[in-house]
């Protein structure tokens, strides 16, 4: 990995009130992927969680479309000295912050080291504030997803019963595993007829993933197809904000309830979030192929 592996952030090490970092992935595009960010976010604040959702999807940045708000900068204005991280960060609906990096991903893996610690230290002056951050990454294997993916504690992985989205669903466990065989990756199955169905679905992928990574997923849970969603996704309106008693949102709930009944990762026997990210920086695509 070169000299940026293992740069010093000692600033981001914090032994209390580190936030539990749960990324946001699909295999590709079109499964609702940011939608269930969004909402995921806003019923944990209902639940008395500090959310931050950092919006990492460097082609299809569209969490502020889906609150509908207008940040004024990205991190982009940060890398180019413009202004100070801090004042990226963006005030959302239900008491939730954003920071859009968009395609500013691509430009942070690419920056010199004192830049990187720069942006690391001021991180460190805000990442305290919340209990949980969300990261809705891009969809695939790119390097600039599964650094987002493989520095997080939890992988929340949506999938649809579309052929391509499972085939490559299971693609992205592969490469997940090939860098970390531990870390738990939570399956949503979205889009689904029935629950049943979605259950199914999570069924017959674990079973794949058992039998040819020698690995196991964790169920999170399904969402039936909703008109609501589709309407809330047009009115720029989250559906567990404007239909809280939804089926979709109910749904939802549930899924929200088990990830924070899931146990908390050990803090203090892993590095900063903003370590991991470099650290895993050059993982992508090839390793599909290994």
């Amino acid at each position: 990995m070169n000299n940026l592996k293992r740069f010093s952030l000692s600033a981001l090490k914090l032994d209390k009130n580190h936030p539990e970092i749960f990324a946001v992935t699909s295999g590709k595009g079109g499964v609702g992927k940011s939608n269930i960010s969004v909402n995921l976010a806003l019923l944990m604040s209902r639940m008395k969680k500090n959310v931050l959702v950092i919006d990492a999807d460097i082609h299809l940045g569209n969490v502020d479309l889906l609150m509908g708000i207008r940040p004024k900068y990205s991190i982009a204005d940060v890398i180019t000295g413009k202004i100070e991280l801090k004042d990226v960060v963006t005030r959302g609906p239900g008491e939730i912050d954003i920071l859009p990096a968009g395609s500013a991903v691509i430009e942070m893996l690419d920056l010199e080291e004192k830049v990187l610690q720069k942006l690391g230290d001021a991180f460190s002056q805000f990442e305290h504030k919340y209990d949980t951050i969300i990261v809705d990454t891009g969809a695939g294997v790119h390097h600039s997803v599964m650094s987002f993916v493989l520095g997080a504690d939890k992988v929340i992985l949506v999938v649809t019963p579309d052929p391509a989205s499972i085939a490559d669903s299971y693609g992205m466990v592969k490469v997940i595993r090939n860098s970390n065989p531990d870390i738990p990756i939570i399956m949503i199955s979205n889009m689904v007829d029935h629950e049943e169905n979605g259950e199914s679905m999570f069924k017959k992928m674990n079973l794949m993933v058992q039998r040819f990574l020698n690995s196991s997923l964790v169920y999170g849970g399904s969402i039936v197809k909703d008109n609501l969603i589709q309407y809330s996704v047009q009115k720029q309106k989250p559906v567990s904000l404007f239909y809280p008693n939804s089926v979709p949102v109910n749904s939802l709930r549930m899924i929200t309830r088990r990830l924070l009944k899931m146990p908390i990762t050990d803090v203090k026997k892993r590095d900063s979030f903003f370590d991991r990210f470099m650290n895993y920086k050059d993982v992508g695509i090839e390793s599909a192929n290994g």
